[in-house]
């Protein structure tokens, strides 16, 4: 059973490798359907590719645009990050992203929409539902339920002990905050 399990890894990146084709002729990055990584740079392909298919990462895996499945323990993408992102600390993204992020830690520095749950979920921009302890945006259209939430602007609801709109008439209200 071992031997099978270690044939079917070795034939996974190979396949990976050899299929790494460029995506287009403005875009030099190379493509792979499958990413596994160790850390950071031990990693099959290189950081520098985008992942369209499933990302698996032991500690901590790095590439440019990511759409698939990501299975890790921290998980990052450079570019954007769509599709299903499950991790035992850390989904971060780069740029903007969608779908759903299940993690302790959601982090996205561009437009998020879809789900986060987790501890805390933080995106510059969301057009989502957070769900956690601490979630954080500067504008959201959806939803935040957690212990905290803070944003600049919401069209949606908060729901929490405590909850901050930022450009609110009223800043801070407990249990419920919302403007429409």
């Amino acid at each position: 059973m071992k031997k099978l399990v270690k044939s079917f890894v070795v034939f996974a990146v190979l396949l990976s490798v050899g299929m790494a084709l460029p995506v287009s002729a403005q875009d030099d990055r190379a493509y792979t359907p499958f990413m596994l990584s160790f850390v950071t740079p031990l990693q099959v392909p290189f950081r520098d590719f985008d992942v369209g298919g499933l990302r698996i990462n032991a500690i901590y895996g790095e590439c440019h645009d990511f759409d698939g499945l990501d299975i890790s323990t921290v998980g990052r993408a450079t570019g954007h990050g769509n599709g299903f992102q499950a991790a035992l600390l850390a989904n971060i993204v780069d740029g903007d992203g969608f779908g759903l992020q299940i993690a302790p830690v959601d982090y996205v520095t561009g437009e998020y929409a879809g789900l986060q749950i987790g501890v805390a979920n933080y995106a510059e921009k969301a057009q989502a539902f957070q769900i956690g302890f601490y979630n954080g945006a500067n504008h959201i259209a959806g939803c935040q339920i957690g212990v905290i939430n803070t944003t600049r602007t919401i069209m949606g609801l908060q729901i929490g002990l405590v909850n901050v709109i930022q450009d609110n008439d009223v800043p801070f209200m407990p249990i419920i905050n919302c403007y429409f």
